[in-house]
Parts: structure tokens; sequence; C-alpha cells
């Protein structure tokens, strides 16, 4: 019986995943539904995450592709309200929120790209796979690019050797919290893609 029941899930397994080229593919819808409710939070209530939502956060982050695997990203969680006033001096863009994940790359693991290296692009990419996990688990965030690099460095002391790129607050939204009105607003595909 249990052999039965391997082979039956085996075949529909295989039918599942037979599709002529000419075959439409939806994306799954409740990804497509979290990449397009997920709004820059910028109004947070002062209820603390639990560590188990943030150790999910951070193995969305952990299993981001980055180039050859190099896995160069650095992250500092920072939880206490001492360093988290200290961040809010380093940048205007908090928005009140309890907590705030620090996305910097190490220049020991990043790999070289010309006269520069895949850092930042690799940070951004898993800091991007951390902010939806967040949004999928009722965690909003607002990815900050505006910031003193000098005071973050001083306020976590983190060394030369490791480059802060983007700051992602993260919190529950507060109750009055709302997407910019700008939000749902998108160019056209035909203007961001062309087929060649």
């Amino acid at each position: 019986m249990k052999r039965l029941f391997t082979i039956a899930a085996a075949l529909l397994f295989l039918v599942g995943c037979k599709q002529s080229d000419n075959q439409s593919v939806d994306m799954n819808p409740d990804f497509l539904k979290i990449a397009t409710d997920r709004y820059s939070v910028r109004s947070f209530s002062s209820t603390p995450v639990a560590q188990d939502t943030i150790d999910l956060i951070l193995r969305a982050g952990q299993v981001a592709p980055t180039a050859v695997n190099s896995q160069p990203q650095k992250i500092y969680v920072v939880k206490s309200e001492e360093k988290m006033a200290l961040l809010n001096e380093a940048s205007p863009c908090m928005y009140g929120a309890p907590h705030c994940f620090v996305v910097c790359y190490t220049d020991a693991n990043a790999v070289k790209r010309g006269e520069g290296t895949y850092g930042e692009i690799d940070a951004t990419i898993v800091l991007t796979h951390m902010t939806l996990e967040a949004a999928s688990l009722g965690i909003g965030s607002c990815i900050v690019g505006y910031f003193d690099e000098g005071k973050v460095r001083s306020a976590l002391r983190i060394p030369d050797s490791v480059h802060p790129v983007l700051l992602l607050p993260f919190g529950y939204a507060s109750p009055d919290a709302l997407p910019s009105d700008r939000h749902a607003s998108y160019r056209d595909l035909t203007e961001t893609v062309e087929y060649r």
C-alpha cells in the first residue's frame, strides 16, 4: 500500500510538471500578492518582534543568491533602544521602528567585479529576500538608503572592512500606517521591458 501511494504521488508530480511551451504559466498567486501588497511602512508600532520571527527573516537572507554563492553579507540586528536611538541620529527614516537590520557586505567575501565588487548587489538581493519574508510574516519594513554612514559605523562599531549598504527598519505597522499614494502606480511593462 505504501509503495502504491509513492507511485501515485510521483505520477501526480510528473503530471503537474508537464507543460507544453505554448501554455501560459501563472505566477504563484501567493508570492505575487505578497510582492504587490508589501509597502514601505513609515509608521511603526512599538511592539517588539519575536526572535523566532527575526530568525525566519534572517534565514530568507541566508538563502538569497549571491555572486558564485560568496555570501558576502554581514547583517547587524539592532534591537536595543540605545542603539536604535543612535540609528535615529544617523537617519531620519527610522519612522519609529523598534528594530533595524543593517545590511552590509564584507571585503573578505565580496567577489571582484572590474574595479569594484558584487558586494552592494549581493547585499541588496539579500535584503530583498528579507523584506519579502518579513511581509509574508506580517512584519512591515522600509528600505532606507539615506543615512550617515559614519554615524552608523560609530553606533555599531563596524570595522572598515565591512560596508553598510542599506538599513531595513522593521516591526509591526502602526494602525494608521498607509502605503504611499504612489505605491500602486506602475510604469507599463512596454516601457520597461524589451524582447530581442
